[in-house]
């Protein structure tokens, strides 16, 4: 006879397994639930049955006939329980609180100038007493998107450049205080999750993703699903393109980041510009993807021939990081996003031809480059996903 133990892991599984079938099929009835997991028409009735009584799923509608009763619909009741997600960005915080299906109840960004660890939760803890209203005893749990070499089963943030963070354990700093199950991505992660939930990926198989902007981050999907390995896989902008260039935050030189993070853009802008108007704005820049990004876009506005004559070295460097992923990868699909899409007229097309004109024999004739159309809200749906999937989907060992 099976032990008290072993039953509840079994129901536990069967609610897994049925609850994933519902929220991936929209209107779904009871046989083809019945067929899509393999469980009997009993233990469907049954385990669909309290899954209704707890409010988290619905009987929606019925379904036309094919002979007797009409199927009746299940779907998720999305309202039921939302997720916070944080981005910690550089100069900021991103929090969206969403239901189950990822639809924002609320948003907001905090801006940070010195962001150390303590700050952050100080900041999250305030968010989670102003938003109480809205969630109350409803919140799932936490996802935190952060730059960087990420520990995402151990929640640790190994460690971040562009923070200046070490061993940080903001998973559990952030649980401690709010007693809610708290995760932590590699944003670049994040956001390529949020690309296979909300975007245009499914139809591909091997995807690159890379981001640029203050920073420049990546992700690769293997066979359909993200490669995650917590030991920095996708840190696309420490791939060396100028031997004896810049000196980068990580310590190296010629990274990609130190040749065309924003700060080297500005930078460029501000020692060959002319206009006084930009050398006196270039003393207010701070370190920060805001500030950096205003001095470039004023610069577009005020000297805009030297602007595009830096955005053309950058198109360069871009399409040479682009070919080295062809070559490395054969993705079939690559896609670009990140703030850096704000100027996307001076630098996007030519990157692409560039990478398509240098990369080996015929690997880049078959690529499928796109660009991120979800925006900003990517780079937290991803780690909203990941509490939705670990809370909702996953079996607890």
């Amino acid at each position: 006879m099976a032990s008290k133990a072993s039953k509840e892991i079994m129901k536990e599984i069967n609610e897994k397994l049925l609850l994933r079938g519902i929220y991936s099929n929209e209107g779904i009835d009871r046989a083809s639930l019945a067929k899509l997991t393999g469980l009997s028409p009993a233990t469907v009735t049954k385990v669909v049955g309290e899954l209704i009584e707890s409010g988290l799923v619905a009987e929606t509608g019925v379904a036309d006939s094919t002979g007797g009763r009409k199927p009746i619909l299940l779907s998720i009741q999305p309202k039921k329980l939302c997720v916070l997600g944080l981005k910690i960005g550089v100069g900021y915080l991103d929090y969206s609180l969403t239901d189950l299906f990822g639809t924002a109840l609320i948003s907001e960004r905090r801006l940070l100038e010195n962001q150390t660890p303590e700050e952050v939760v100080s900041t999250t803890e305030t968010i989670l007493k102003e938003w109480n209203g809205l969630m109350g005893e409803s919140l799932l749990g936490i996802g935190i998107a952060v730059s960087g070499i990420v520990d995402s089963p151990k929640g640790v943030v190994k460690n971040s450049f562009l923070l200046n963070w070490q061993e940080v354990p903001i998973a559990k700093l952030i649980s401690e205080r709010s007693g809610k199950k708290t995760f932590v991505m590699n944003d670049v992660d994040s956001f390529a999750l949020a690309q296979f939930w909300k975007g245009d990926v499914n139809n591909h198989k091997n995807c690159v993703f890379i981001t640029l902007g203050v920073g420049i981050g990546g992700a690769v999907a293997i066979d359909g699903k993200l490669h995650l390995t917590g030991a920095g896989s996708g840190e696309f902008g420490h791939m060396t393109i100028s031997q004896n260039g810049n000196r980068c935050t990580c310590g190296s030189r010629g990274c990609l980041e130190a040749q065309a993070s924003f700060e080297v853009l500005a930078r460029k802008v501000f020692s060959r510009t002319a206009s006084s108007e930009l050398k006196e704005l270039y003393s207010s820049v701070k370190a920060t993807e805001t500030s950096e990004m205003h001095y470039l876009k004023r610069a577009v506005e005020i000297d805009r021939e030297t602007t595009i004559g830096v955005f053309q070295e950058y198109s360069e460097d871009i399409g040479t990081a682009l070919k080295n992923l062809i070559n490395i990868f054969a993705p079939d699909y690559l896609l670009i996003g990140g703030e850096a899409l704000e100027f996307s007229e001076f630098f996007l097309e030519s990157s692409i031809d560039h990478a398509r004109r240098n990369a080996f024999s015929s690997l880049a004739d078959n690529v499928e480059f796109d660009i991120d159309r979800i925006g900003e809200k990517a780079w937290t749906l991803g780690c909203i996903y990941r509490v939705i999937e670990s809370e909702l989907f996953a079996v607890r060992r």
